[in-house]
């Protein structure tokens, strides 16, 4: 069994599971954290959930958010360090996606073991990112997109003062994905399982396939009902697909 991930600056299991088999570290979508992942664990008893803990944001609020994918995944690398001793895999959703794959790359550059599984959810592959610039909207008209079905509850708008505290944080997060260029690279030789909504604006049917050029180990799509935010309703469906993935690959390299 792998040693247990213990509470860092930047890594925290969301609950206690010393028996698991494997890892499985989470990336948050764009302005989340990583209580976003608080659930996950209660629906697995094979994976030992963590979540990554970024700059901006929970504990971290004082610290200035990345807006550079290079940047945050080099910081990223010494903290994985105590993860890639065991069996391991990546999670991410949209923003936390793109995190995930960088990271994957910068863990094959630097001749760590890779993950058992790259699970990437509610993104395109990296060579068709093409976002609208947001980051830098006027306050009321960021406020309004992100109510428009990108991750802002309307109860919030109760708060404004919450609002403010945190917009700094969703911007840097916006921009490093709106100022992302694709570089190409040898594919990894990781499996990669893509999550997708069916009605997600942010991860068509040809930009969740086309993940499948990013690797030579094989790349799975999962359609599920839902917009950008699905796996707040199937979290059980996701966090199951990704126990089975794990556990044929970790049997598998035995």
């Amino acid at each position: 069994m792998p040693a247990a991930v213990t509470r860092s600056r930047w890594l925290t299991p969301v609950a206690g599971l010393p028996a698991a088999a494997c890892d499985l570290v989470c990336l948050p979508h764009a302005g989340g954290g990583g209580a976003v992942f608080r659930d996950w664990q209660r629906h697995t008893d094979v994976l030992r959930v963590s979540a990554v803990l970024l700059p901006g944001r929970e504990t971290r609020l004082r610290e200035p958010a990345h807006t550079d994918v290079d940047a945050l995944v080099e910081e990223l690398l010494e903290p994985m360090r105590q993860v890639v001793t065991g069996q391991y895999a990546l999670y991410g959703h949209s923003m936390g996606a793109l995190v995930a794959f960088e990271l994957t790359r910068r863990l094959r550059s630097a001749g760590l073991p890779m993950p058992l599984g790259l699970f990437l959810a509610g993104a395109d592959a990296p060579q068709r990112l093409d976002p609208d610039p947001v980051h830098d909207l006027p306050r009321d008209e960021l406020v309004a997109w992100l109510e428009d079905g990108h991750g802002l509850d309307p109860e919030a708008l109760r708060y404004p003062e919450l609002i403010d505290l945190m917009l700094p944080t969703v911007r840097a997060d916006l921009a490093l994905v709106e100022t992302y260029r694709h570089v190409p690279q040898p594919p990894l030789d990781v499996p990669i399982r893509v999550f997708r909504g069916r009605g997600d604006p942010y991860c068509s049917t040809d930009g969740a396939r086309d993940w499948a050029l990013q690797t030579t180990a094989g790349c799975a799509v999962s359609d599920l009902d839902g917009d950008h935010f699905f796996v707040d309703d199937h979290l059980d469906r996701v966090v199951a697909l990704i126990e089975a993935d794990v556990t044929e690959r970790s049997e598998g390299v035995r």
